[in-house]
């Protein structure tokens, strides 16, 4: 990834019962870096049934704003309240020589 792309970052959750949707769980927060936060109530996370995925979309100005190493972590909180946090990595971004968003 570059930084300055634009596209929705799929992201997999597996449960003990394989993979999970999103009416298994009453919320689902991915963070990336320290700037971005998104959520699946506010409708800043899809759903992809066909896919099993998780999709959290990205503008250009937010990977334009993230250093070329960030951590991502998700944490989802389970219908019976339980609240679980998986630290999913690092993502590199590679520099661009642009600086605009197109």
């Amino acid at each position: 990834m570059m930084r300055g792309d634009a596209f929705s970052l799929p992201i997999r959750i597996d449960t003990n019962s394989g993979s999970a949707s999103a009416d298994s769980f009453a919320e689902v927060e991915i963070c990336i870096g320290n700037t971005i936060r998104k959520t699946l109530s506010a409708g800043e996370i899809t759903y992809d049934e066909e896919r099993s995925l998780f999709l959290v979309p990205l503008t250009q100005a937010e990977t334009f704003g993230l250093h070329s190493r960030v951590r991502i972590t998700v944490r989802c909180k389970y219908l019976n309240g339980d609240v679980i946090g998986v630290d999913l990595g690092i993502l590199e971004l590679a520099p661009t020589l642009s600086k605009e968003v197109i």
